[in-house]
């Protein structure tokens, strides 16, 4: 972890380590890839580590902490690191295209905790994409905005 900070990768203030109890074998969300669905579960996703942000939202009052695991991680779990984008959509049928520069230029968080408790579907979860505003704001933008998605239902590559 010393070694991405003091490359730069992660900035300290922006995201931290967490540790938290073990999560459950949910279901977080399926990957769509080559015509097959594989179900990734809350467990897979925090063992590849929790961080810990606080950020405000475009759609919610205040700063909210999130935790969860890296985008990037996340991407390279299911074998999409090296796609150009990715396709989030979410239970409701809401779709966004993620690009590739989002993921690499800053840090963006997979939720899959608000205050230490896991997200439900009341709580917009079991997963949301989160974009870290205080540190990286350049993601503040309308463009940005819409990729905050959350009730994630599938993950795909964007074609």
């Amino acid at each position: 972890m010393l070694a991405v900070l003091a490359l730069g990768v992660l900035p300290a203030r922006a995201l931290e380590p967490a540790d938290l109890p073990e999560s459950p074998d949910t279901v977080a969300f399926n990957v769509k890839n080559n015509g097959k669905s594989v179900p990734v579960t809350l467990r897979q996703l925090e063992k590849l580590g929790l961080y810990r942000v606080t950020t405000p939202s475009p759609f919610e009052k205040g700063q909210l902490t999130f935790e969860g695991v890296l985008f990037r991680d996340v991407l390279k779990l299911v074998g999409l690191e090296g796609e150009d984008s990715v396709v989030l959509r979410a239970v409701d049928e809401y779709v966004q295209i993620i690009p590739r520069e989002d993921w690499t230029e800053g840090p963006l968080l997979l939720a899959t905790r608000q205050n230490g408790k896991l997200l439900t579907r009341r709580t917009q979860g079991p997963t949301r994409l989160v974009y870290p505003l205080n540190d990286h704001p350049a993601f503040d933008t309308p463009i940005h905005k819409p990729r905050w998605v959350w009730l994630i239902k599938t993950l795909e590559p964007g074609g």
